[in-house]
Order: C-alpha cells, then structure tokens, then sequence
C-alpha cells in the first residue's frame, strides 16, 4: 500500500510538481488549496504526511497548525516548505507542531529524499522498543 500524502498549498504550478515527483515515487498524493480545504481534507481522510504553505490565503499554514495542534492524537508528520527563510518564522512552525521545515525555492529531488528520510526515521521509532 502507497503512503498518502496531502499538499497543501495555493499554489497550483507547486501542486503539480510535487505531484508528479511524488507519484513518480510510488506516493498517493493529495492536494488542498488553502488550509480550510486542508483541514477538511485531515477531517475525511488518514494521511502518512502533510506538505504544508505556511502564506496562503483564506487559513495560513501557522492557523492549520493551531487547529491540528488541539487534536491531541494528532501525530501525522508535517514538512512545512515556505519562501520565508527567517528563523523566526522556522521556529514559529516548529513550536506549532511541525516536524520539518524547508525554504522555497527547492529542487523537487530533495524534497522527495527529505520525504523518504521522514518516513525512514518514524519507521525507526516504531519498531525500536520503549526503554
């Protein structure tokens, strides 16, 4: 079975390309347009990771990460791509809840290997016994 992956981002040109690497990859790709359609889509469905816009219209990727940080079972991994390369901003996400951060632009290539590597490390973690 595919790991699903949900793209959220306004930008569809960034949709369409990490699409296309990303099935290129074996991965089952979903995409929302802004982060109200993400969260409905978090709502209906199970994904394995989410790629998350930090500016965007209608819901920024810092209120979806406020929203999915009152799920208290909420453990689904989340790599935030943004063009904003400030700290502050890297910090903001991860104090949100995200589990990775990477700054627009990038090349699709280390993107796909961050994913892999995400995957990777939760796979490690699952199957190491708790000390």
């Amino acid at each position: 079975m595919s790991r699903k992956i949900l793209v959220i981002d306004d930008s569809p040109t960034l949709r369409k390309l990490l699409r296309f690497y990303l099935r290129k990859k074996g991965y089952d790709v979903h995409e929302a347009h802004n982060g109200r359609v993400g969260l409905e889509s978090i709502a209906r469905e199970t994904f394995d990771l989410i790629i998350l816009d930090m500016a965007m219209p209608v819901m920024s990727g810092a209120q979806v990460l406020e929203q999915l940080k009152e799920m208290k079972a909420f453990k689904i991994p989340i790599l935030i791509l943004s063009a904003d390369k400030e700290e502050e901003s890297k910090a903001i996400g991860i104090s949100l809840g995200a589990s990775y951060y990477m700054t627009k632009p990038f090349k699709p290539p280390e993107v796909v290997a961050r994913i892999e590597e995400i995957f990777r490390e939760r796979a490690k973690k699952e199957s190491s016994p708790l000390p």
